[in-house]
């Protein structure tokens, strides 16, 4: 891996994006890539913002999954993908991109960041990913696009399905997520929006289980 795309997905978060955002340190190998999900405010207030980033404003409200989706199957190198409610432990990602290098010299992996305040979150919730392991993905729409937010378990069961082991993790790859599980003050309507289609996530996520079905499967 050359260089990567941090690519979060926002939503009406401008305050928790920038605490995000202030954890990301600039780096020559790093694109910062924002999605505003029907956010217009977003948009406007990060327009010029004071750091180098591509901005992209999505008209309608879509979800996460697709805005990842849009800028993702556009990649032409690695991709980090998180979400502008956590905050990277310092030197994490620098960390992640070297373990990715030094353990996927093919550029076929997963490195995944591991959460300070939960161990049995997705351990691909937070992941910096190849462009090899992305090739996988029917059009690089590296999420099942069916999902509207809880999706990336099929990543995580799609490595460990693969016979080639392409996932790793270490303890020193940190975030801080902030949920309303663990502080009850940032529950926000980004997050009441997300509980609205989070059973018809999950209940996806169990037929798609049962049946075996693993998004990026078909192609290998």
């Amino acid at each position: 891996m050359n260089s990567f795309q941090l690519v979060i997905a926002t939503r009406n978060r401008i305050a928790k994006l920038e605490r995000t955002l202030s954890s990301v340190p600039e780096l020559d190998y790093q694109t910062i890539v924002l999605v505003c999900d029907g956010d217009e405010k977003t948009f406007e207030h990060f327009k010029n913002y004071r750091r180098d980033i591509t901005i992209r404003l999505v008209p309608i409200h879509m979800g996460s999954v697709f805005c990842r989706n849009v800028i993702i199957k556009d990649s032409i190198d690695g991709v980090l993908y998180a979400t502008d409610d956590i905050t990277f432990s310092e030197s994490s990602i620098q960390k992640a991109f070297e373990l990715f290098n030094n353990t996927f010299p093919d550029d076929d992996g997963v490195v995944g960041f591991k959460q300070n305040r939960s161990s049995k979150d997705c351990p691909t919730g937070v992941a910096l990913v190849g462009k090899e392991f992305i090739k996988r993905y029917p059009k690089r729409n590296m999420f099942y696009p069916k999902y509207y937010h809880f999706c990336a378990q099929e990543v995580s069961r799609l490595c460990e399905k693969l016979e080639k082991n392409v996932f790793v993790t270490s303890n020193d790859l940190l975030i801080t997520h902030y949920h309303p599980a663990y502080i009850k003050e940032e529950m926000d309507q980004t997050h009441r929006d997300a509980r609205v289609h989070r059973a018809e996530d999950r209940a996806l996520s169990s037929a798609r289980r049962k049946s075996g079905e693993i998004w990026g499967d078909s192609n290998i």
